[in-house]
């Protein structure tokens, strides 16, 4: 039984590992970068998996590279709450709104000390 756990367990991380080398040239981006011209000197195989691709110049890779981030790079967040705010009342204090608080505020001491 152990025999055949070591077994599976092999020729599953065998397959894994097939299955991610053989799997990698095809899901490499389609892009301009370097010019991937070298070759093995002893096999002649392309020495880079995306062999044939034309080099990164000009004024649309530029653009291309610009407009990559921009999506996640934006703030698009919205508050519902921050549509209240009618007036900052500065560093540490809360901001007036249009449904203020109406509990007076217990100064520091006053009643929370008090022992019966």
């Amino acid at each position: 039984m152990k025999a055949i756990g070591i077994i599976l367990g092999t020729v599953g991380a065998s397959c894994f590992a097939l299955s991610m080398a053989f799997a990698n040239p095809g899901l490499l981006p389609q892009h301009p970068g370097y010019p991937a011209k070298g070759k093995s000197p002893a096999t002649g195989q392309a020495t880079a998996n995306d062999p044939g691709q034309t080099n990164a110049v000009g004024g649309a890779t530029l653009e291309a590279s610009q407009s990559f981030g921009t999506e996640a790079a934006m703030n698009d967040v919205s508050d519902s709450n921050r549509a209240r705010i009618q007036k900052s009342m500065g560093a540490g204090r809360l901001p007036q709104t249009d449904t203020m608080n109406k509990v007076p505020i217990n100064p520091a001491g006053a009643k929370s000390t008090v022992i019966n």
